[in-house]
């Protein structure tokens, strides 16, 4: 499972977002698209730094970082050092 998998999955058991996964695109908006409240970016972040085993920074979380799935994919990639297309769903 690449990265964008595990984000996306993420999404759909952990922060229950009800967007199916086959439908979530890179600039989706986290809050508008899939109706995430700041309870869930907490969660989607938790999740994340588990599951990638990564530390996201308060100020990637402040610096609005995690505004769209693309960006929670770049932010991902960038900490944890993969080198994974986004392209691949």
């Amino acid at each position: 499972m690449n990265s964008l998998q595990t984000i996306k999955r993420i999404l759909r058991t952990d922060v229950l977002v009800e967007v199916p996964v086959d439908q979530m695109q890179l600039d989706d908006s986290l809050r508008e698209s899939y109706g995430m409240d700041s309870l869930g970016f907490v969660e989607l972040r938790v999740q994340c730094e588990e599951a990638f085993g990564i530390d996201i920074p308060d100020e990637a979380v402040a610096a609005g970082e995690l505004s769209t799935l693309g960006d929670v994919l770049a932010l991902v990639e960038r900490l944890s050092g993969a080198d994974q297309s986004p392209t691949t769903a």
